[in-house]
């Protein structure tokens, strides 16, 4: 039984309104930095054109796009090449677009050399980068409509298509598959593989619907979801050997109830298994309880996530999981359509949560926005997760068809205040964050290692946005885990960091928001602290090690194999 504080019933009536000793020492290694308290003019200033990303999507014509038009693209930073720098995937409607990172603020298209012969077809949307043979060299999974991709990363530069035989097929030229994650969840050491599935659309199936306009007129525009059959999501084990075996029916995953724009496991019932969120279109979102041995159970209606707060069904999209609030336990974010609550699912331990968007802040200034990326961000290294909304509406003629709503929408930035609420600074942000686009996908990494996240920023009708975080300097840790082969990324570590009174926790997840992908070096904002007192790992495996008095402004790389942390910068 839940029992209800006065905190707990001032929340719901809110919604109603709307071990081993680090090895080394680090004093004689130089900061990447000096702190300053001197925030710069603007938080984010926009890169793209300057660093050398020209792809561009759209523009299209307003009055004929369906569904699959509306969608848009996914995008990820990724370190492909393994030099240490963080490089840019952009998912286009029938190719891949591949930018290194030269580490001079500017980046090299290496798309033709990266992906030789690649046919140029529609239809690609998303992306996600895992290593899934554990060779040490990020690997890719696209999605799209029709058609799915399993790039292996051969090492020398190049990715070759060892789609065939895999397993990961698209079922056929109308299987539409949206965004994907990986986690290992057997613990049998080998990332395992979930893709959404949306519609069922086709060249027959409905193209346009009509909506009575605002001045009474008929306005033709895409049709709702509710227009076409849900298709559901795979889980795909990983045998081996390039190999994959779909488990969804005996996994229990088959009963999702589809429609699934996003996903991201994570063990937030820190029980050591990923469980895994399928935020759903217009349908009941899905939150997967990791049985163990590779059974789940579908909890979201008890748990009190497949509804937003305020009961109605959410057009979920982009989602996000991280501790807000810094009390241990990871919360959910949720994004929705224009006119409908964003959802802010605090962890209440127990397999429960509470949607707290209308009491922290968000719910009222986010309410007219379609948001599709949604993230929890430390923009300013003040040890507290920020909220990032990236929006754009599906519909051309929004202005048409709402009254006071529009095609093309600005980003969001809420900035957290000490876990309990969260205040919109979106205008300081700057005025290249809060420019008007049709976004969609949204990646989070530090891709010039100053010590601060930046945005990569699909806009569905224009050039991308590489938004360079240029906010307060605090001190900051970013830390790489690796598994036991001392090569790959250690999914599903859990690692819990101490500095002064702030005690944050990560995880380590080949997972993004919507369509996209974020880079898997775990980031941690410290504020004045000049060090981390304590960091705790849990791995994968149970093991545990922890290190103290680790110096700041640095990141670091452990693995589990030698149990110590290593200065990478």
């Amino acid at each position: 039984m839940i029992s209800f504080t006065p905190r707990r019933i001032f929340r719901l009536l809110g919604l109603v309104l709307l071990t081993p000793l680090i090895g080394c020492h680090h004093a004689q290694t130089q900061p990447l930095f000096t702190p300053s308290n001197q925030p710069a003019p603007h938080w984010y200033r926009d890169v793209a054109s300057s660093a050398g990303l020209d792809l561009r999507w759209g523009p299209r014509d307003p009055a004929n796009l369906t569904i699959l038009d509306e969608m848009g693209f996914g995008c990820a930073f990724l370190d492909y090449d393994g030099d240490g720098k963080l490089d840019i995937l952009l998912v286009a409607k029938d190719h891949l677009e591949l930018y290194r990172n030269k580490g001079d603020a500017t980046f090299e298209n290496v798309t033709d050399k990266a992906f030789p012969n690649a046919p140029r077809k529609p239809y690609l949307m998303g992306c996600s980068v895992c290593d899934y043979d554990a060779d040490g060299k990020p690997d890719l999974f696209v999605s799209g409509y029709g058609r799915t991709i399993l790039y292996h990363n051969e090492g020398n530069g190049t990715f070759k298509d060892v789609t065939a035989g895999s397993g990961l097929e698209a079922s056929g030229s109308y299987d539409w598959t949206t965004s994907a994650c990986w986690a290992d969840i057997d613990g049998d050491g080998k990332p395992d593989l979930y893709v959404c599935r949306y519609v069922r659309f086709t060249p027959s199936s409905q193209q346009l619907c009509q909506y009575e306009g605002l001045d009474g007129s008929v306005v033709s525009s895409s049709c709702t979801p509710a227009a076409y059959p849900s298709e559901r999501g795979s889980l795909y084990h990983n045998e081996g050997g390039g190999k994959f075996r779909d488990i969804t029916q005996e996994s229990g995953l088959a009963d999702t109830h589809g429609d699934g724009l996003g996903c991201m496991f994570c063990d937030f019932n820190n029980d050591g298994k990923p469980d895994l969120y399928v935020a759903n279109d217009t349908r009941p979102a899905d939150l997967f309880l990791n049985l163990g041995n590779g059974r789940f159970k579908d909890i979201a209606a008890e748990s009190g996530t497949a509804y937003a707060g305020d009961g109605k069904i959410m057009s979920g999209m982009g989602i996000d999981w991280g501790d807000y609030d810094n009390d241990g336990k990871f919360d959910l974010l949720v994004s929705n359509f224009s006119n409908q609550l964003k959802a802010l699912f605090h962890n209440q331990g127990h397999n429960v949560f509470i949607d707290e968007a209308g009491t922290s802040g968000i719910a009222l200034p986010s309410v007219d926005r379609l948001t599709f990326g949604a993230n929890f961000v430390d923009v300013d290294n003040d040890g507290w997760l920020d909220i990032v909304l990236v929006n754009g509406h599906v519909w051309s003629l929004a202005d048409r068809i709402q009254n006071a709503m529009t095609y093309y929408q600005s980003a969001q930035l809420f900035h957290n205040e000490g876990g309990q609420r969260f205040t919109d600074l979106t205008a300081q942000a700057g005025p290249d964050f809060a420019r008007k686009i049709v976004g969609r996908g949204v990646a989070v990494g530090d891709y010039d290692g100053d010590g601060r996240e930046d945005l990569l920023v699909v806009n569905a009708e224009g050039a991308p946005l590489l938004l360079h975080n240029e906010g307060p300097r605090n001190h900051f840790l970013e830390l790489r885990c690796l598994g036991p082969n001392g090569k790959s990324d250690a999914l599903g570590a859990r690692v819990t960091l101490k500095a002064g009174k702030l005690t944050q926790v990560r995880e380590v997840r080949a997972a993004g928001t919507y369509l996209s992908c974020n880079f898997p070096d775990l980031h941690f904002g410290l504020g004045d602290s000049q060090k981390a007192d304590e960091i705790s790992i849990r791995w994968p495996d149970g093991k545990t090690v922890s290190f103290q008095s680790v110096a700041a402004n640095h990141a670091y790389l452990v693995s589990e194999a030698e149990g110590r942390l290593r200065v990478e910068r």
